[in-house]
């Protein structure tokens, strides 16, 4: 490694964290929704309200892939290639099922279905930020 190269690796991992700030601040916070849903629905089934079955797996599922992309966003920002090209794939798809989910009539009561749609809208930057060509730049082929 020349002396020009290493000096310039600080530079370009402290561009990349900067450049995955938002990114896993916008991970950070569906996690948090998601686990605070979670949190809610545990609060009102202890009261005796009944929760149906669908709403549980569905935030449960929510809440696993809010892990996995915060998981995904934190590895990419430290300067996992592999973590970054998962992070593109994944925050789109959650993106789709989240609409899908959402735009279903009767499935999920409207208050689910908000909560569904914030968590929709957290990834969404996510998905657009992760596949821009600047956040590519700092993931480059290796020969």
């Amino acid at each position: 490694m020349t002396q020009t190269s290493a000096s310039t690796r600080p530079a370009a991992d402290a561009a990349r964290r900067t450049a995955f700030r938002p990114i896993v601040g916008f991970a950070t916070a569906f996690l948090a929704v998601s686990a605070a849903m979670i949190a809610f629905l545990a609060g009102i089934a202890a009261t005796g309200t009944a929760v149906d079955t669908a709403i549980w797996i569905r935030c449960s599922l929510v809440l696993g892939s809010a892990v996995l992309l915060l998981v995904f966003a934190a590895g990419a920002a430290r300067g996992s290639r592999s973590a970054w090209v998962r992070l593109r794939i994944v925050s789109p798809i959650v993106v789709v099922a989240v609409i899908v989910i959402v735009s279903i009539p009767g499935f999920l009561p409207d208050w689910v279905r908000v909560e569904q749609a914030v968590c929709g809208l957290l990834v969404l930057p996510v998905a657009v930020m992760t596949n821009l060509p600047r956040i590519g730049g700092h993931f480059p082929r290796e020969a």
